[in-house]
């Protein structure tokens, strides 16, 4: 429950980024348009946007793209409203749904082109455990899904070019690609490409031992000295509940034992709930896929935890394989 409830106070700050644009807008574009109205809805709007993107980095100790946009196109308008003419402040108003999809168009276009981290990756990493932010697929997938975001916002950008001042093309149609096809995707991919990339093995039960304590004890007889070659690491084990414990397995010199106990420097800790181990051993929990989604962790070597399906082989093939 915990975890849960992290997880959940860790997407209060997503949420309240839009809260800026949607003060704005009730200000300034509900009603009667005036420029007394237009210069204070932006300047609430611009206040509240300084605001969150203080919270973020004083709480999560990170901002994000999405902040930052908000931010500059409400600092831009402010700038805008108060020093044009009463009449050339009015297009900001007009046009502010065309200013703001630009501004993510870029946002998520941009940024990786030049070698920084992709629009959603700061965003998935308040959402996602620590301990998969540096493996490969966790930035492949917020790269797909950024590119994806970049079509959307493209298309909201066209719509409300070509839809000026129709309220259909600036508002709805841009708000059902982003609610109903943006985000969908964005919740479904990580899923869908973990399962892809990371398909689970299909194991006969039968050959599968009863706990996780029992499984970490079998792993040295389906040990591949070939794929280890001249690895040389400690991988500690803390499997909580009913069949788990504390296990170290060696790998060195092309061999593999596993003893009780804690490492005094282990390359690799896994520490989960022994049933949600034994689940992704037999195949029936995706490991890729359980780590971001916080069903277990692992701190260390990543690309070593990666490889443990390489290393080690299934029970079946095990029991042929001897020692």
């Amino acid at each position: 429950m915990a975890a849960e409830t992290k997880r959940f106070l860790s997407k209060v700050p997503f949420i309240t980024s839009f809260l800026p644009l949607v003060v704005f807008n009730v200000v300034a574009r509900v009603g009667e348009v005036s420029p007394v109205r237009i210069e204070i809805g932006a300047a609430l709007g611009l206040v509240l946007a300084g605001i969150q993107l203080a919270f973020s980095k004083a709480v999560l100790k990170q901002t994000n793209y999405l902040e930052r946009a908000f931010l500059g196109v409400l600092a831009a308008g402010t700038a805008w409203v108060f020093l044009a003419p009463a009449e050339i402040a009015a297009w900001f108003v007009t046009y502010f749904d065309l200013f703001l999809y630009l501004t993510l168009f870029l946002v998520t276009l941009l940024p990786q082109l030049f070698g920084y981290d992709s629009f959603t990756y700061a965003i998935a990493k308040q959402w996602y455990p620590a301990a998969v932010w540096e493996t490969p697929q966790f930035r492949t997938i917020n790269l797909h899904i950024t590119y994806f975001w970049s079509g959307v916002f493209f298309f909201c950008l066209l719509s409300s070019w070509l839809g000026r001042g129709n309220l259909l093309f600036m508002a709805v149609v841009p708000s059902l690609l982003c609610l109903g096809v943006g985000l969908p995707f964005a919740i479904k991919y990580p899923g869908f490409y973990l399962t892809r990339q990371f398909a689970s093995p299909v194991i006969d039960p039968s050959a599968f031992p009863s706990t996780a304590r029992e499984l970490v004890n079998l792993m040295p007889l389906g040990f591949s000295p070939q794929t280890a070659s001249d690895l040389k690491a400690e991988i500690q084990f803390d499997l909580q509940g009913e069949g788990g414990g504390k296990m170290v397995l060696s790998i060195a010199d092309g061999r593999c034992t596993v003893r009780d106990g804690e490492a005094s420097a282990p390359a690799l800790t896994i520490i989960s709930p022994a049933d949600v181990w034994l689940k992704m051993a037999r195949g029936e929990l995706n490991p890729a896929k359980a780590l971001m989604d916080g069903l277990y962790k692992a701190e260390g070597d990543m690309n070593l935890l990666v490889k443990l399906g390489e290393l080690f082989r299934p029970p079946a093939k095990a029991g042929t394989a001897g020692n």
